[in-house]
């Protein structure tokens, strides 16, 4: 990135969150890929057992609300639930062509600008990546993904929008830069 604006090019780098990331994690469709990564049997059917047959109830002014099944989600405050979210959205670099790092449920799609093919493709990735958000049950939360493009002249021709449902959502820049990072 350094090298690309110290270039004159720009680059734009969308923040992406996932709507209530652990909690919404398809048990079957996390099993199945599981399967798709090689797990033996017996480590799938321990993790299933592990993920199946939970229960909750929620405290609300001093009183409790009756056991509820757990239909969906991974453990938060286990070791073993955010290495499952972590396999669970292991796949998403498959799906674009711009760069991408993840950390736990957080996403970064950045690409360096030179033409407007560049933000062309980028915005390809975002729909790509909403295709994958409903192949897959986890949703994108369109109003807490943010826009930040970093360069010389800024990006007020520059728009991109995550498409959910019949909904179509444009990203807000979150700051601008306007000097480049020697």
């Amino acid at each position: 990135m350094t090298q690309a604006l110290d270039e004159g090019f720009e680059v734009d780098v969308i923040y992406l969150d996932y709507r209530k990331a652990f909690n919404s994690v398809p048990i079957l469709r996390l099993i199945e890929k599981l399967r798709v990564y090689g797990l033996k049997s017996k480590v799938i059917q321990w993790i299933k057992s592990f993920l199946t047959g939970r229960t909750m109830k929620v405290l609300i002014n001093g009183s409790f609300s009756d056991l509820k099944e757990v239909l969906s989600g991974v453990p938060q405050g286990s070791v073993l639930g955010p290495l499952l979210f972590l396999l669970f959205v292991n796949d998403l670099p498959d799906w674009i062509i711009s760069s991408m790092i993840m950390f736990a449920d957080d996403t970064k799609l950045w690409r360096i600008i030179k033409t407007i093919n560049d933000s062309q493709i980028l915005q390809r990735d975002l729909d790509a990546l909403m295709n994958w958000s409903n192949k897959y049950l986890l949703k994108f939360n369109p109003q807490k993904c943010k826009l930040m493009c970093i360069g010389q002249s800024g990006s007020a021709h520059r728009e991109y929008y995550l498409q959910e449902g019949t909904g179509k959502y444009k990203l807000h820049e979150t700051s601008h830069s306007q000097s480049q990072i020697s």
